[in-house]
């Protein structure tokens, strides 16, 4: 259980994560930014460096 947040960014399909979180979101600009993130991305979940998401604005 966490009681923080986290979210995904899913570059892919993710069919194990169907049914257990809910899907909101679509990149409409910086796609240029996730592939880079993408880049220091992993296969177990941690990223080789770290990612900071900052002055992101808000959902509405």
């Amino acid at each position: 259980m966490s009681f923080g947040s986290q979210f995904f960014i899913c570059t892919a399909k993710a069919e194990w994560l169907d049914g257990k979180h809910v899907v909101f979101g679509q990149i409409v600009e910086g796609m240029d930014v996730v592939k880079a993130v993408e880049k220091v991305g992993s296969s177990f979940g941690r990223t080789s460096k770290p990612v900071v998401v900052a002055d992101c604005g808000q959902l509405s």
